[in-house]
């Protein structure tokens, strides 16, 4: 990022708040009691902010632990999992939401249950990126304020002064895909 250099007058970053576990949230059907997903967990699991956020992403992709599959969130992810894994494995395609982005078993051979999780979950994820960047093209669209980088869950834009409104308009954007930022 350092090798970018502003040519409006500020750069500003938005960063997305937990992405995998929000659009996780999505498949299974499950909400979050809280805005911060990293601190919620982490009174759970009793441990720090940056302990819970990797012991979360750990469980995402690599399957949940033991000790953790009381809690409501990881006992729908094991499920979804499974019953994914049992449609897949049972011939049935798996269609990705946004993108419909199909998985077959015949085309996947050394294809597991955490492995066709991590695939959709990322397919749901660029999905959803795309969504948000055409979005955030046309708004820009004739403005001085222009996306200069953008990687995976952080968008960082070169805003002119004169527009700064157009960043209101930008964080509407993300609430629009019910998504938590950080700036």
């Amino acid at each position: 990022r350092k090798a970018f250099v502003p040519t409006n007058d500020i750069f500003y970053e938005i960063d997305i708040s937990a992405y995998h576990p929000s659009l996780s949230c999505r498949l299974i059907d499950y909400n979050f009691p809280t805005v911060d997903i990293h601190d919620h967990m982490a009174k759970l699991y009793g441990v720090s902010y940056a302990k819970s956020k990797e012991l979360t992403f750990k469980q995402l992709y690599g399957g949940v632990f033991k000790q953790y599959e009381h809690l409501e969130y990881f006992k729908k992810i094991k499920k979804y999992i499974h019953n994914m894994w049992h449609d897949f494995y049972g011939g049935e395609e798996i269609v990705c939401p946004v993108s419909n982005f199909v998985y077959q078993k015949d085309y996947y051979k050394e294809m597991n249950p955490q492995k066709l999780f991590n695939y959709l979950l990322q397919n749901l994820e660029t999905s959803t990126n795309v969504m948000i960047l055409w979005d955030i093209f046309c708004l820009l669209k004739g403005k001085n304020t222009k996306l200069v980088l953008y990687t995976y869950d952080s968008f960082l834009l070169d805003v002119d002064e004169e527009e700064v409104e157009v960043l209101e308009k930008i964080r509407k954007i993300f609430k629009k895909y019910e998504l938590n930022i950080k700036e």
